[in-house]
């Protein structure tokens, strides 16, 4: 009996933009596990809390180390066949190739969604989150969000994009037509 392929799902997007929210929902429509770098970087650095971009948990060091243990559990997660959405930033084009290059060494259907949102949505939902005080699974704010922004590099990699706003129904609708055809 041939073993079904496994889908790898890379959200990709600025902070603030919802991927998140879009990695649960696709984590749970098609029982993939999901993996991001908010989880990974309290596990690794669980004493850092509020930082500043360049400094903690997200010095360029650090951040390398966060993308270096997710790839590392990309890479187990497909060993044995398992899928997974994996969320983050991911704004080096190095980090987004280097997920496709594991997918491909299982044969691993790959998909990268790049998620946007507006950013007068983002600023009110960093301002939002800095009134609750509870904590959240990540620490970025405004200031993070425009320095990821300028360091963001285009991809040549296939993608789709979707923003936010839109309907939820026709996002999840966007990237099941990719899963079933492919890109175009």
């Amino acid at each position: 009996m041939k073993k079904k392929q496994p889908l790898v799902i890379l959200l990709s997007g600025l902070p603030g933009t919802g991927k998140s929210t879009l990695a649960r929902r696709l984590s749970k429509k098609y029982r993939l596990e999901r993996i991001s770098t908010d989880s990974v970087r309290k596990r690794v650095f669980p004493s850092v809390r509020k930082n500043t971009f360049g400094a903690g948990s997200y010095s360029f060091e650090n951040r390398l180390v966060v993308y270096n243990v997710i790839n590392y559990l990309l890479y187990t997660l497909l060993r044995w066949n398992v899928g997974c959405v994996i969320d983050g930033t991911f704004y080096k084009e190095s980090f987004r190739i280097k997920i496709k290059r594991i997918a491909e060494k299982f044969d691993a259907k790959f998909i990268l969604v790049f998620v946007e949102c507006p950013e007068s949505l983002i600023k009110q939902r960093f301002q939002q989150r800095e009134k609750r005080s509870g904590r959240t699974l990540s620490d970025a704010n405004y200031d993070i969000y425009l320095n990821l922004k300028e360091r963001f590099q285009p991809t040549k990699l296939p993608y789709i994009k979707v923003n936010i706003v839109h309907d939820k129904n026709s996002i999840m609708e966007k990237i099941e037509n990719v899963i079933r055809k492919g890109y175009s």
